[in-house]
């Protein structure tokens, strides 16, 4: 049932090239790699058979089913990544890269023009050459992302994509093949540059953004009363369908572009999920599954309503592939951060903070790197973006100094003032109190990581976690 569009950032890579100084492996274990790539692709193989099979056996008994469920995944892989998406985020991956091979020419063209044995006219054909063997990889990676976006435009944002940068992608491959001054690298990649800027353009605000369902998929804002089961809904009576497609689109303004779509269902009700592309969810369907096991190995321990008082707070995950799926949106909770961002945003608002007048309230990672960095530089530490290299008790000292700058009592302060009363207030925090207990062990039995405060999210009128 995959369909659509297989890409993502990693299909597109540098090629190894003369200049690369790595030499991996020896034969032996090429070999060995080898025959395990081998077996994989055969392993591979019998499944895809397997799968199709399955789909014509589903095929021929529940045709119409079968075929708008195919039609609904190939157009959810189609705006996986949007094309100025893609074109974003493949130069972003390769920056890196870029600013490497522009140092490396940097320093090529130095060594040829101080080689005492070449005249000018040497020089100049030297340089021209090296810089065409270094850039080529670059030029790779764009000439593969043009071959993808100048087919012909099947969507009404598609189009517009290649009336706005088509030529301009064309004139910036130009340039590279043949630098005015391949001399100063600088400026023969200006154009990239100003390239990339134009596509930051579109997406420089930290907010979302939206798109309408028209534009980027007209055969999902067309379909209307479809057969295909509302995803991710488990229903003991009535099946419920998607009828049809919300025309508008939220675009997440975090590295994979996520979308939020809202389907409406037979029953006349909302159903909202975030799409994901370039990300494998079926481990995320594992642990919400093991989250429904535990609560039903805990459901003998219940309070006096009925509820039980060990439980875990859990969503649905669809995944749509190897490298997509919808995941079930979840109303009513605040991430962790927004609390902290809230009261950070108030303490710069007050009048007699010597800070108000800041335009910006300064991100953890610039407070913790403002924090870091002198530390580490009284320390003797020489190579700051070396990790491996920063002292424990630097890194102690500086949680406890961001420890005691931040309240305790944040949280607190929040499921207080969301309770109606006492007995409200008693009741959400007795919830949060075993909601932690229940998630933290979970989480430690399983391995849980990237805990960060954006991806703990809190129902502040329950308290469930």
């Amino acid at each position: 049932l995959e369909g659509g569009l297989k890409f993502d950032f990693s299909e597109i890579s540098l090629p190894k090239d003369c200049l690369s100084q790595t030499n991996d492996g020896n034969e032996d274990e090429l070999n060995d790699e080898d025959d395990y790539d081998s077996d994989n692709e055969e392993s591979s193989n019998t499944l895809q058979i397997c799968f199709k099979s399955m789909v014509d056996t589903l095929s021929k008994q529940d045709p119409e089913t079968i075929a708008q469920v195919q039609t609904l995944v190939k157009e959810l892989r189609r705006i996986t990544l949007l094309w100025d998406e893609l074109w974003l985020g493949t130069l972003a991956q390769h920056q890196s890269e870029i600013t490497k091979r522009q140092q490396q020419l940097e320093y090529e063209i130095e060594k040829v023009n101080e080689n005492p044995n070449l005249n000018n006219e040497e020089k100049i054909s030297l340089i021209a050459e090296k810089h065409r063997i270094i850039i080529k990889p670059i030029i790779f990676i764009l000439e593969q992302l043009q071959d993808v976006t100048c087919v012909e435009s099947e969507t009404p944002h598609e189009k517009e994509f290649q009336e706005k940068y088509l030529d301009d992608i064309k004139d910036v491959i130009l340039k590279l093949k043949n630098p005015e001054m391949p001399e100063k690298p600088q400026e023969s990649l200006q154009p990239l540059k100003l390239l990339q800027k134009k596509f930051q353009q579109k997406f420089h605000k930290r907010t979302a953004y939206n798109l309408k369902m028209q534009d980027i998929s007209p055969i999902l804002h067309g379909i209307k009363d479809t057969v295909i089961a509302m995803p991710g809904i488990a229903s003991n009576t009535k099946n419920v369908t998607i009828s049809y497609v919300s025309n508008l689109v939220s675009i997440l303004p975090t590295k994979t572009k996520p979308k939020k779509l809202v389907f409406y269902g037979s029953d006349g009700q909302t159903y909202t999920y975030l799409f994901k592309g370039l990300e494998d969810l079926h481990l995320d369907e594992r642990i919400m599954q093991f989250l429904s096991i535990a609560n039903t190995m805990m459901a003998q321990n219940a309070d006096p309503s009925g509820h039980n008082l060990y439980r875990a707070r859990y969503y649905s995950v669809i995944p749509l592939g190897p490298r997509s799926g919808l995941i079930s949106w979840v109303d009513g909770t605040t991430p962790a951060f927004a609390l902290y961002k809230r009261w950070q945003q108030r303490e710069a608002a007050k009048p007699n903070n010597k800070n108000s007048l800041a335009t910006t309230v300064l991100r953890p990672s610039e407070l913790f790197y403002n924090k870091l960095n002198p530390l580490l530089q009284d320390h003797g530490v020489k190579n700051i973006e070396n990790r491996k290299e920063w002292p424990l008790s630097v890194l102690k000292q500086v949680l406890k100094e961001l420890m005691a700058e931040t309240p305790s009592d944040l949280l607190a302060k929040e499921l207080w003032s969301c309770s109606i009363s006492a007995g409200a207030w008693w009741q959400v925090v007795k919830r949060y109190s075993y909601s932690v207990a229940v998630m933290s062990i979970i989480g430690y039995i399983i391995g849980l990581g990237d805990r960060h405060l954006d991806n703990v999210l809190v129902d502040l009128t329950t308290g469930d976690v």
